[in-house]
């Protein structure tokens, strides 16, 4: 399956935490994941990278300063698309830590769903979606999941 995960960190606040998502991360090696510093502090993206290096399915991209969350999905996006042929590319921003792990436990329960959202959604739309009208988010997927009573 060709689906990608962009991930946006603006802190990264517990060094404790870099083994579970090390952990999660590895649980979806069918997913090719880019880990996006959004943050001028350079722990974070030494962090980042420590992960990036424990995992194979994982790179990280570093916008060096502080950016609007959609401008650091948008560079994420490119890099995604510049390296891979992927069909399917999500992003997960906004979101501390603790969050962004439990969205990516939940993912790998749903991610089949997710992709079968995704597919109606494009599929309902007259004109076909440019690349980044085409980028859906993890976590509005999930709530639609779960506030529906048929998936």
């Amino acid at each position: 399956m060709y689906v990608g995960l962009i991930i946006v960190f603006n802190t990264f606040d517990s060094e404790v935490l870099k083994e579970y998502f090390i952990t999660s991360i590895n649980a979806m090696a069918d997913v090719k994941i880019c880990l996006v510093c959004n943050s001028s502090n350079e722990q974070v993206f030494e962090v980042l990278t420590e992960i990036a290096e424990h995992c194979n399915n994982t790179n990280v991209v570093n916008t060096k300063r502080k950016k609007l969350n959609t401008a650091s999905v948008r560079a994420g996006a490119r890099y995604m698309n510049n390296q891979f042929n992927l069909k399917y590319l999500g992003f997960i921003v906004g979101l501390d830590n603790f969050e962004i792990l439990e969205v990516l436990k939940t993912y790998v329960q749903h991610q089949e769903t997710i992709i079968a959202l995704n597919k109606i959604e494009k599929g309902n739309k007259a004109v076909k979606p440019t690349f980044y009208q085409s980028l859906f988010s993890v976590t509005e997927y999930l709530k639609k999941i779960a506030s529906s009573p048929i998936i």
